[in-house]
């Protein structure tokens, strides 16, 4: 299975830990700095880089943390019982959400990493072309990973602005600009193909197929539906993954699972803060220590309610304390964080196929119906729905099986304009309610230090 699973981790612990003490982070990511006097000039070999990307995968654990949990609540998926960290989140206001994660200075510091491979002279480096291209696709593919989250969760829809754009290897007296969202559409399209071009050579932390899945997404999210559709495609037809017979079986292989594609693998002998800590620590079935439950009143909670027999609900839940717990996907503080999976590809392919040409084909409600006949359920689609019925049905389908996975639960309905569930948790926001207010901030540092507004 062509798959990050089938790579070697190039993990590298020596040099790692030297690089480590490199790049040092502060607060501010470019208050970094080289505290044995290793510059950046002498970073000339293939281990020198490998290293350097190892390090910012290991930055991908802190910065997806909250991924899921963000995403879910936001839509009011779950409601939160008991959390003073938490609540304020659902103070929504016109200036943005709260300031409660760090996602912007982990992404920036791995980005100092990755943007000193693919700025060295990889090229005349001594090593194979399989060596250097895998160097080089794992840099492409982590830069286009952590623009593409920052620029879903960044972008300043009264401002028109996103995040700054950073190529370059940058000194501390260095300055940035925010870019549009356009412009950082643009560099993350560009460098999933360039990643795509150097993984298909020789795959590394990262693989080709991850590439092309995560491809499939950017290009499904930025509204490219046809490439959309030839990405995912081409991932589904390689025949390099399956589905899970068994849905619980995904969260417990993670990253070992056949229909897993991408993920982030948990290493606590690394790093013990990641998301499945924080999975597990804010779903677990415990109504002392789990601090969420499911909303009935939100649109996971009614279409467990049509349809209670569904293995999405009966398997990766858990009814007690008179609540219900989604703690199916973060069984306990090692699983995988699972970025991309075979699932969501059927899905994007089958609505990417709808969007390019207006109407439903059989293949669409096959991709569909793969998902659903996996899951147990009892809607399953017969004949040939008309558009609307089956993009609606589709959405259904991602809110059934990427809840408290990665950011598509916000993500899509924002994409689709849907309502979401209000700060009340029992009635309807519109989309133009919310669109204005539901982005993050940049910290006030990062503002303060390049004059950023």
């Amino acid at each position: 299975m062509e798959n990050i699973k089938k790579f070697k981790m190039r993990r590298l612990f020596v040099s790692l830990l030297t690089l480590s003490l490199v790049f040092t982070s502060c607060e501010d990511f470019l208050e970094e700095y080289s505290t044995i006097g290793l510059s950046a000039d002498k970073l000339t070999d293939i281990n020198a880089m490998n290293s350097l990307n190892a390090g910012a995968y290991s930055n991908l654990r802190n910065m997806t943390a909250y991924e899921h949990m963000q995403s879910t609540t936001l839509v009011r998926d779950v409601l939160i019982r008991r959390s003073a960290n938490w609540q304020p989140w659902f103070t929504w206001t016109d200036a943005g959400m709260p300031q409660m994660f760090n996602r912007y200075t982990v992404a920036y510091n791995a980005f100092n990493k990755v943007n000193l491979v693919l700025n060295a002279d990889i090229d005349n480096m001594y090593g194979t072309a399989a060596e250097k291209a895998s160097a080089k696709g794992d840099a492409y593919f982590i830069r286009a990973f952590c623009y593409f989250h920052l620029n879903n969760w960044f972008s300043n829809p009264t401002t028109g602005k996103s995040v700054p754009l950073v190529t370059t290897v940058m000194g501390t007296t260095d300055r940035v600009t925010q870019a549009s969202p356009v412009e950082i559409m643009a560099q993350v399209e560009s460098d999933i193909e360039a990643a795509r071009t150097n993984l298909a050579i020789s795959g590394g932390i990262t693989s080709y197929s991850a590439a092309t899945a995560m491809a499939a997404k950017i290009y499904f999210y930025h509204g490219k539906y046809d490439l959309a559709y030839d990405r995912a495609n081409e991932v589904i037809t390689s025949g390099g993954f399956a589905l899970e017979q068994n849905v619980s079986d995904i969260y417990t292989k993670g990253n070992a699972s056949a229909e897993v594609i991408f993920s982030i693998i948990t290493n606590r002998s690394e790093d013990t803060f990641g998301s499945a800590s924080i999975g597990f620590n804010n779903y677990q079935a415990d109504d002392v220590n789990g601090i969420t439950s499911l909303n009935p009143n939100g649109v996971l909670g009614k279409l467990r309610a049509a349809d209670p027999s569904d293995k999405r609900f009966t398997d990766l839940m858990t009814e007690k304390d008179g609540v219900v717990y989604t703690d199916g996907k973060y069984p306990n503080n090692n699983v995988d964080y699972i970025g991309i999976r075979l699932d969501e590809m059927y899905l994007t392919r089958a609505e990417s196929n709808i969007m390019v040409n207006n109407t439903v084909a059989a293949q669409d409600v096959s991709d569909v119906n793969a998902v659903k006949n996996r899951a147990g359920a009892s809607d399953v689609v017969s004949g040939t729905p008309g558009k609307s019925a089956m993009l609606e049905i589709i959405f259904n389908e991602r809110s059934k099986e990427l809840y408290n996975e990665t950011g598509d639960r916000f993500f899509n309905s924002r994409r689709l304009q849907k309502s979401i569930v209000n700060e009340s948790g029992n009635g309807f926001i519109s989309f133009s309610d919310y669109s204005l207010k539901l982005y993050n901030l940049i910290p006030q540092s990062e503002i303060d230090i390049h004059n950023l507004n």
